[in-house]
């Protein structure tokens, strides 16, 4: 008798990729307003920069896990829907950059 090989969920990585984006897109954004609210109120936190900086960090891992499975999994449907939400929040924050320059 021979032990069954445990059963792999095609779309592990494109759902935790997807997970990432969307805890990261909550905390950058999260973060983003904590430090205009606190810069604008004259005391800026060092805690909204941190979690500003780790939801744009878990939104690169999961554009990153997201590229990998759509070059590795069948579930390309998933992969390509976190690596949606993980880019639009970064296409935010590149538009709101360059509308400040002006």
């Amino acid at each position: 008798m021979s032990t069954p090989e445990p059963r792999y969920f095609p779309g592990r990585t494109a759902l935790v990729a997807l997970v990432l984006a969307i805890v990261g897109a909550g905390l950058g954004y999260g973060g983003f307003i904590s430090g205009v609210d606190a810069a604008l109120g004259g005391r800026l936190s060092d805690a909204s920069i941190v979690i500003f900086y780790v939801g744009t960090g878990l939104l690169v891992v999961a554009v990153v896990l997201s590229i990998v499975g759509l070059l590795r999994t069948s579930a390309k449907v998933l992969s390509t829907v976190a690596l949606v939400v993980a880019l639009i929040p970064i296409a935010g924050l590149i538009v709101a950059a360059l509308g400040a320059r002006h």
